[in-house]
């Protein structure tokens, strides 16, 4: 269910407070406008009543797309202890009565970039963790092309046209893009059915690839 309350926050501009609404819960059933909002980042945004000042306010919630049988928790700077709740929770965070649906895919992210990029990968009907090794192996090519140039983070990206790539940043601060190949989507798919038929984590990132790449070796 979704559920949300109303904060005093204070802008750091000119100092006034003003009500802010904040999600705790995001249910698509109940809500299905929030998935637009949440998307363009206008559920974090807060504007002063007084000076007029745009903020992003960054606070923990749960986003259950439930047609798609996601569930995401954004939480900054997550603690193990919501790493091990999301693990372990078979029902909706504020309602017990409702049950996760089966097969549900549980995750768990600590920044905005990547909360927003899984909402990418999830509307682009793929699968995270094939992206995350898809990632891995680029990241490899790229060094192995030109070792000087180190990979600082890197995103599944959509642009403007609707085409998709990989957005990567390096060490200088420099942006580059990469090409996005459905065809070696579909090989890593296939190659590591066996791991991630067995995979249960919450966190898929880059330290989760590298991971699953050893057990594979």
């Amino acid at each position: 269910m979704s559920k949300n309350h109303n904060e005093m926050i204070k802008c750091p501009e000119c100092q006034t407070e003003g009500d802010f609404k904040v999600w705790e819960s995001i249910n698509t059933s109940d809500d299905p406008e929030l998935k637009d909002l949440i998307r363009s980042g206008e559920i974090f945004m807060w504007k002063c009543p007084k000076c007029g000042n745009n903020c992003i306010v960054f606070y923990p919630t749960y986003y259950h797309q439930t047609e798609d049988k996601t569930l995401i928790h954004y939480i900054p700077d997550a603690p193990a202890a919501a790493i091990t709740f999301m693990k372990e929770l078979t029902h909706d965070p504020y309602d017990e009565k409702i049950r996760l649906e089966p097969g549900c895919r549980k995750r768990v992210v600590t920044d905005m970039n990547s909360f927003r990029e899984k909402l990418l990968i999830l509307d682009m009907e793929y699968d995270d963790r094939v992206i995350e090794l898809q990632k891995l192996f680029l990241i490899a090519d790229l060094q192995k092309n030109d070792p000087d140039k180190k990979v600082d983070q890197i995103f599944f990206n959509r642009e403007k046209d609707g085409t998709v790539n990989f957005a990567i940043k390096l060490e200088d601060d420099q942006w580059g893009r990469a090409e996005f190949s459905s065809g070696n989507y579909s090989q890593i798919a296939k190659t590591f059915r066996v791991a991630l038929a067995a995979d249960d984590e919450v966190i898929i990132d880059t330290d989760w690839a590298m991971g699953i790449l050893e057990k594979q070796m």
